[in-house]
């Protein structure tokens, strides 16, 4: 993976001109290749549609997973780092000023129809400041705004956030419990916290609003569609991430992404 310094990733935004006033409409295919982006802000709305491979895009509020067949709204001037994983998609920008009115103010990943998939794909025909003066692209883009919309408030199930918390002792855990999820346990947790169990789920419930255990599972599986994404079997995944039985592992897969995954793996 090729990791972008501050500096590196600046770059990447004037070239595609998302360090200036935001347009009304315009998009760029993401790169294929392994990359991760330092932190970061940008003028526009970003909504970043997942046909193959997986991205993790960590927020002021935590870390969020887009798998495939999703699409992830990062609202203007969000600061975020992006972790793109063999991505084949589409990223979308809109100038504030032109979105519709009442969109969320955090980072969120959502489900779309097959039929926005392919308008989301259709964007990059036009080029960029296209939809200043052409009709056409600028109805288009509105459109293609209005519908994600739509999906982004339709109420659902699966939630793709792994909270973040504040408190040292809980970010320290958090962070090792991350670097390995497959080994993570709640001794070696309270070891890196430095606090006592009792304590420990306390304050971690505070700031996350989750378990210990609903946290970390949710983190296995994210792991998990990352490497399933880079095509590693099946039953390794499994393992990696720390489950003993493979059914197990399908059923808290398929709960999550809304695939199994087996399906996941060949998309």
């Amino acid at each position: 993976m090729k990791n972008l310094t501050s500096r590196e990733t600046q770059g990447v935004l004037v070239e595609n001109r998302l360090d200036g006033p935001g347009q009304l409409g315009f998009a760029f295919r993401n790169p294929s290749s392994a990359i991760f982006y330092d932190w970061h802000v940008h003028p526009c709305h970003q909504i970043t549609y997942a046909r193959r491979g997986t991205t993790q895009i960590e927020g002021p509020d935590g870390h969020h997973l887009l798998p495939a067949a999703h699409a992830v709204w990062i609202p203007a001037e969000t600061r975020h780092r992006t972790m793109i994983r063999d991505l084949d998609g589409v990223s979308v920008y809109f100038d504030p000023a032109y979105f519709p009115h009442g969109h969320m103010e955090h980072i969120h990943t959502f489900p779309i129809t097959t039929m926005l998939q392919e308008m989301l794909l259709h964007t990059v025909r036009w080029q960029s400041g296209s939809a200043e003066h052409d009709p056409i692209a600028r109805s288009f883009f509105q459109t293609v705004g209005l519908l994600c919309m739509e999906q982004m408030q339709a109420k659902t199930t699966r939630v793709f956030t792994l909270p973040r918390a504040t408190h040292p002792s809980i970010v320290r855990a958090m962070d090792a419990a991350l670097a390995s999820p497959g080994q993570a346990n709640l001794s070696l947790m309270l070891h890196h916290a430095g606090m006592s169990e009792r304590s420990f789920r306390r304050h971690f419930h505070a700031e996350t609003g989750m378990t210990w255990q609903e946290w970390i599972a949710q983190a296995r599986l994210f792991h998990a569609a990352n490497l399933l994404a880079e095509g590693q079997r099946v039953t390794d995944v499994a393992a990696g991430v720390g489950y003993a039985s493979l059914s197990a592992f399908a059923k808290a897969f398929t709960n999550l992404m809304g695939m199994s995954p087996v399906r996941f793996r060949s998309l």
